[in-house]
């Protein structure tokens, strides 16, 4: 921080005692410690996935292709709280079914993914989750170094998305960083 402490008090120099401290205590909120400047190694990408993404994308596959050494998890989460509704509204059978074909698509979704990444050398993972959409990527986030959100992450109008108020909120709440694509 001494690079920014130096541009504060060229800034300021006619200021003494309290009022610099006061300023520079103000500014603090808007500059990076140099712990913060540092970039930090990503090792682990999360790369959440549910039905409302529709295609894969060639670019966020081209972006993660330069974090090299990194090894992403996608990870296609099936909503437990909509299982849940169907087999009390309907029956068994409905919800399994239900079960059984967001699991194919997302089965699907992964296959693209994993092509996507392994034709640029990118080390992945996958897993498929019974669950919370939001929930389960807080609690997953906190082993991964960075996080990687599909706009239309948890959408109801996948068709029509500019960016998901799910992706916003997980973004906002994340400790890590994210790429919301």
């Amino acid at each position: 921080m001494p690079y920014y402490e130096g541009v504060i008090k060229r800034k300021f120099k006619d200021l003494v005692g309290s009022k610099y401290e006061a300023i520079q205590k103000e500014y603090s909120e808007y500059i990076l410690s140099e712990e913060e400047l540092r970039p930090h190694e990503i090792k682990s990408i999360l790369l959440p996935l549910d039905f409302s993404v529709t295609e894969i994308s060639e670019s966020i596959c081209e972006l993660l292709s330069v974090y090299e050494n990194a090894t992403v998890t996608m990870l296609y989460i099936t909503d437990a709280q909509i299982h849940e509704i169907i087999m009390d509204s309907l029956d068994k059978d409905a919800g399994d079914e239900f079960l059984r074909k967001k699991e194919e698509y997302g089965t699907h979704l992964l296959d693209d993914y994993e092509n996507c990444f392994e034709s640029r050398g990118i080390p992945c993972k996958r897993r498929m989750l019974l669950g919370n959409k939001r929930q389960d990527v807080l609690k997953l986030a906190t082993d991964f170094d960075m996080i990687v959100l599909p706009k239309c992450y948890a959408s109801n109008h996948p068709d029509s998305c500019d960016v998901s108020g799910d992706a916003i909120l997980l973004a906002q709440s994340l400790a890590q960083p994210a790429i919301i694509f």
